[in-house]
């Protein structure tokens, strides 16, 4: 299974601890991503900025398997952040993010 598509910027910063709670519960009494009730699961999340995408999936390490980096999303609101599938010209920014 795959979640939502999360802001990584959002979901890593200090400064929107709601955010990340509603979005993925990390708290230690949360079942979120808990083996075995959501496994397999890919936590996918919208960057474009890799420190920003690495300090969010570092919150969710060992509560999922994988962590997708959305290139697919083609909202307005993806155009105005620059995310989802408007990275898709820009090879160089994801080639960055991947290594």
């Amino acid at each position: 299974a795959y979640t939502p598509m999360f802001h990584a910027g959002l979901f890593s910063s200090a400064d929107h601890p709601r955010y990340c709670q509603e979005a993925f519960d990390t708290s230690p009494d949360s079942l979120e991503g808990v083996a075995p009730f959501d496994r397999p699961l890919i936590v996918q999340f919208c960057a474009n900025d890799k420190d920003k995408w690495l300090a969010a999936a570092e919150k969710v390490v060992g509560r999922c398997d994988a962590v997708d980096l959305n290139l697919g999303c083609p909202q307005g609101i993806a155009r105005k952040g620059n995310y989802g599938a408007f990275l898709m010209d820009e090879w160089e920014l994801i080639g960055n993010m991947s290594s």
